[in-house]
């Protein structure tokens, strides 16, 4: 829910030079991404001035009174300043008073970057700069969902010029699900390496070793009986220390949605909204229950419920659990 307030707000990738710029929430890459365009657009603003901008970084942890009005101060040749404040959910009595007094009468002409993460030290503070209508708000909200780093690998690219399909964008981040350090440090490769629209063919040729070993791949693999393949996949990813959990995540993934698609006779555009998947997603769907029974689908979705309760604490051994998973749905004996 957003906070109230005068404030204005926008995505990471629409972050633009304000006097007081608050960077609030737990996820750090959308935070040190919207920094680093608040940096190139002040640098860009010097440029046309020919000037040379003047940055300050300051730790709200170990912070000195009067740091902050010294380094917002105009300097003698009227430089442009960008100041950077970190860590203002651990901030300390000294910083908490200055901020104060500064967000009272903000200087429009220098940009002071907030950071703060999460909890309610300094709420006092977060209530005074979302009370200033000149002031921006980015949410930098944890990238938990796939969904959500999907979405940011569009918009990362969108900003570098490119477009990604579809199933690439959702192939990158099964491959780096794990770590959205790695996906952010992917999306610039493929910029650097790929000068038209990204397609699954390119996250295939940059990044195949990662893509193979997925949850996606491996649920694809044993969805369509192919057990041996399936099974290599899943060694595959013990080997390289992906957990059991986002893989039967997206097994559960796959066999829910061939379940609401089973046996319904209507086209993927009108079953996406219906079924909360995109028509491409509900195309492959239907083609994969076409292979199975509605019987057969129920029992998957209890066999992969039972799994995932498995690998959260209810079996000793998670690996044999998933490996048991995909043996199962690969040969289609799941129980009754």
């Amino acid at each position: 829910m957003a906070a109230k307030g005068k404030i204005q707000r926008a995505r990471w990738c629409e972050a633009r030079l304000a006097p007081l710029v608050l960077l609030s929430g737990p996820e750090d890459l959308l935070a040190d991404r919207a920094r680093q365009l608040l940096r190139e657009a002040v640098r860009q603003q010097a440029n046309r001035q020919q000037q040379e901008v003047e940055f300050s970084d300051l730790d709200a942890r170990e912070y000195a009174s009067g740091t902050l009005l010294s380094v917002a101060s105009p300097s003698l040749f009227a430089q442009p300043r960008f100041i950077w404040v970190d860590h203002l959910e651990q901030m300390n009595d000294a910083f908490l008073s200055d901020a104060l007094d500064y967000v009272a009468q903000a200087d429009p002409d220098v940009t002071v970057v907030l950071r703060h993460r999460k909890g309610v030290r300094g709420k006092k503070l977060l209530t005074a700069v979302r009370d200033v209508p000149a002031a921006l708000e980015v949410e930098c909200a944890e990238l938990k969902r796939d969904d959500d780093k999907q979405t940011f690998v569009r918009e990362e690219l969108q900003l570098a010029g490119r477009r990604i399909d579809p199933d690439a964008a959702r192939a990158l981040v099964d491959a780096f699900s794990a770590d959205t350090t790695e996906l952010a440090a992917a999306c610039r490769q493929l910029v650097a390496d790929v000068s038209e629209n990204i397609t699954r063919a390119d996250i295939d040729r940059y990044f195949g070793g990662r893509v193979e070993t997925t949850g996606f791949a491996i649920a694809d693999a044993a969805l369509a009986g192919q057990t041996a393949k399936a099974l290599v996949l899943v060694r595959h990813a013990g080997q390289q220390g992906m957990n059991a959990v986002p893989i039967v995540a997206a097994i559960a993934t796959k066999v829910r949605l061939m379940a609401a698609v089973c046996e319904v006779h209507a086209s993927p555009q009108q079953l996406a909204s219906k079924v909360g998947g995109a028509p491409w997603q509900v195309r492959r769907a239907q083609q994969d229950a076409a292979r199975w029974n509605p019987i057969e689908l129920g029992r998957a979705v209890r066999a992969v419920a039972d799994t995932d309760a498995q690998i959260k604490g209810q079996a000793v051994d998670g690996g044999y659990a998933l490996e048991r998973l995909v043996r199962r749905l690969a040969t289609r004996r799941i129980g009754s």
